[in-house]
């Protein structure tokens, strides 16, 4: 998007920046996003985890879930480690998290460390997460997740 604007003096007028001068310029703006806020709780782990403190998370979020039945999830993981897992022990977390599908209506996000063998474990569990129809994506920065979690509206361009 172009705005058209004159240079040296900057006014602002209900919310709208214009320049006045006898020189028109061509001023390059920002596209303009508006992020509507969704409720989402958040749960931070920290440490080793392992499939039974995996599970054990899962059926922590479900019980949250369900007393928050219109919020999404945010689950911070960055700031643990984890064994080498199998695809055995992913079927067994992900068997768990269908377990509790009623309460988990909303987004999950999982926040995790940029690791590749984290991001490679977490992308076959979202594999099977997008199989059983859950909204459920991976990423490594908390700015992205939020606005994953988010409504937003971009404004049309003049």
């Amino acid at each position: 998007m172009h705005v058209y604007a004159r240079s040296i003096r900057n006014q602002i007028y209900g919310g709208v920046m214009t320049r006045q001068d006898d020189k028109m310029q061509k001023v390059r703006s920002a596209r303009v996003k508006i992020y509507k806020m969704k409720d989402f709780f958040r749960l931070t782990e920290t440490g080793r985890i392992d499939v039974n403190r995996s599970k054990e998370i899962v059926r922590q979020l479900a019980v949250a879930a369900a007393f928050h039945v219109d919020h999404n999830i945010l689950l911070d993981l960055r700031e643990t480690a984890i064994k080498e897992e199998s695809m055995w022990d992913i079927l067994e977390v992900a068997l768990e998290i269908a377990r509790y599908r009623s309460a988990f209506k909303g987004k999950l996000a999982n926040l995790l460390p940029g690791d590749e063998k984290r991001l490679s474990t977490a992308r076959q569990l979202k594999a099977l997460m997008d199989i059983e129809g859950f909204q459920y994506e991976i990423f490594t920065s908390f700015e992205e997740a939020v606005e994953w979690l988010s409504d937003i509206t971009v404004l049309p361009q003049p």
